[in-house]
């Protein structure tokens, strides 16, 4: 199977599903590999990254007398996951968290047919950022543009399929904001590479 973003979204949101509830995660998600930031303390965090190794076929590597530990996994058809322990999230202040692993799951779900339109329009550098804050969930997306491409084509195949598309010029390249048909924001950056 060639490499596709939409497939890696589809995997992550399977494997999210496996996972059950999990510490708040910062997904990085492309069309070659995941890495994945367990936003939590310990030991929450810890059997949250066990959690995802047990479920991906992966081992948790610690170094000797460290706090620090990471899993990699080989996921179908030569995906790669890399996940580590990031510091906890500021929550919604005093009523704690309002997301959830499920919910991430499910808004991965949701992003499926508009990232299928990203790997159709040639968009093989592109990396979709999901980040669980606890209170709320940011979408963002981040592809280059090479010397003598057409930086507004780039966003204008990163916003498609987006509704209330909006961009503007940036020094490094594009910046821009629309939503998807479930309502959700996505942010959008187009970067020119020299």
């Amino acid at each position: 199977m060639s490499l596709s973003l939409a497939r890696c979204v589809e995997a992550i949101a399977r494997l999210l599903d496996a996972c059950g509830p999990m510490e708040p995660v910062r997904l990085g998600l492309s069309a070659r590999d995941a890495q994945v930031e367990v936003h939590g303390s310990e030991p929450a965090a810890r059997a949250s990254l066990d959690r995802l190794a047990a479920m991906s076929g992966g081992t948790v590597a610690s170094p000797p007398g460290g706090d620090l530990a990471s899993v990699t996994a080989d996921l179908d058809d030569g995906l790669v996951l890399v996940a580590g322990l990031a510091e906890p999230v500021e929550s919604a202040g005093t009523s704690g968290r309002t997301t959830s692993t499920a919910g991430a799951a499910a808004l991965l779900r949701t992003l499926v047919p508009w990232a299928h339109g990203l790997d159709q329009d040639v968009l093989h550098a592109a990396e979709l950022w999901v980040d669980d804050q606890g209170h709320a969930f940011t979408v963002r997306l981040l592809t280059t543009a090479g010397q003598g491409t057409d930086l507004e084509a780039v966003a204008a195949a990163a916003g498609k399929g987006l509704g209330r598309l909006r961009t503007r010029r940036t020094d490094s390249g594009i910046d821009g904001a629309g939503r998807l048909p479930c309502g959700r924001m996505v942010q959008i950056g187009v970067v020119r590479l020299y």
